[in-house]
């Protein structure tokens, strides 16, 4: 997903998608089509700025939704890697998931009961500034702030993933059954249901003349029932992993590369004809004091190469995640997953504390592979 940053708000990364510009001309467009009607009179300028004023509002009202899940999963010890906006409103990336389910609940919950709180403050704020003889083009916008805001809140709650009531129901399948795996199953079939249902009425919408209503509505359905599998699959690769070790997974004592010979140097020994993308980098007593990869080394201009020591173009050690041969992947993979990170270099852990492996993205890759095949039909 191609984001931009924009800043941190309450501490959390806070980006959007190229997506947003689509709603929010879709937010403009009909805030701009529906004013005339509400408020007739204004020349057509003024029903487009009210449009875009309007858009950008609702815009921060789905930023507000997001934040609040990202407020109550950190209450809840819960990592928040960044939160989104996109085509669907918005994301909140959590890098694990909650202790309880009471917990879970809270934190899925809280945005839909944002968004009916939003709409409840531009109701009131609609009817007072119509009582005090506002101007009928403001009391219009914000009418429709409070409708555009309860609708998305009640949608929201409906039992589907990624929905947030499709987390509500896990939560509930959770504290019913004492199992995150069941209800996460559980939860995602209800949201493949939901998907067939939004699906059928779309197409009866769209049979019945009603072309725009009926072909969102079966995309909807379409996004819907693709994430609650793709959900399924991750619950079920999660549940595979509980018993998975970073030895089990770990490339053992990887290839090194010295700090002290050129990038250029590195490229020509090391990289051609050799199929690792990660190499550990070495000081003179060989300790490993940092970490060259293929993404770091696209950074350096070509011309740069022949001056440029691996050792200055490596990460630190500090600034690498490092794991130990008898963490659970599950944990590595949250915490790689909270700093949107895709390796780990591996250290003894009653040992000398030096590296003796490295987990990357191809090695995490292959393991989901293997274990979604291992896994289909097996918690049916």
């Amino acid at each position: 997903m191609d984001t931009i940053p924009i800043g941190r708000i309450a501490g959390f990364a806070v980006r959007i998608n190229w997506s947003v510009l689509v709603i929010l001309w879709l937010f403009t467009w009909s805030l701009a089509s529906t004013l005339p009607g509400a408020a007739p009179g204004y020349p057509q300028t003024a029903y487009w700025v009210a449009g875009i004023c309007g858009a950008l509002i609702l815009l921060g009202s789905l930023l507000a939704h997001e934040l609040t899940h990202a407020v109550l999963a950190r209450r809840a010890g819960v990592t928040v890697s960044d939160v989104t906006l996109w085509l669907f409103g918005g994301v909140t990336r959590l890098g694990g998931d909650a202790k309880t389910p009471k917990e879970a609940f809270r934190i899925a919950v809280s945005g839909p009961l944002t968004s009916l709180a939003i709409a409840v403050v531009f109701g009131v704020t609609g009817y007072g500034l119509g009582a005090l003889g506002a101007a009928p083009i403001l009391v219009g916008v914000a009418s429709w702030l409070a409708g555009i805001n309860l609708m998305l809140g009640l949608f929201n709650l409906l039992p589907g993933a990624p929905l947030d009531g499709g987390r509500v129901l896990r939560a509930y399948l959770w504290r019913r059954y004492g199992d995150p795996v069941r209800a996460g199953v559980g939860a995602a079939r209800v949201g493949r249901v939901l998907a067939f249902v939004l699906i059928a009425l779309g197409l009866g919408e769209f049979l019945a003349g009603a072309t725009v209503g009926g072909v969102w509505l079966v995309f909807l359905g379409w996004f819907i029932f693709a994430a609650s599998r793709e959900e399924e699959a991750q619950v079920r690769t999660q549940h595979a992993f509980d018993t998975v070790r970073v030895a089990d997974v770990m490339t053992a004592h990887p290839h090194t590369a010295p700090g002290d010979i050129t990038v250029e140097e590195f490229i020509a020994r090391y990289l051609l004809g050799d199929r690792h993308s990660a190499y550990p980098v070495t000081d003179r007593d060989g300790s490993v004091i940092g970490l060259i990869s293929l993404s770091v080394l696209r950074r350096i201009a070509p011309g740069r190469r022949t001056a440029t020591l691996v050792r200055e173009a490596a990460m630190p050690l500090s600034a690498v995640t490092t794991t130990t041969p008898d963490e659970s992947v599950t944990a590595l993979l949250q915490r790689l997953a909270a700093k949107s990170e895709h390796r780990a270099l591996v250290v003894d852990s009653v040992g000398s504390g030096g590296v003796v492996g490295i987990v990357t993205a191809s090695d995490l890759t292959r393991l989901i592979e293997v274990y979604q095949l291992a896994g289909a039909g097996q918690l049916g």
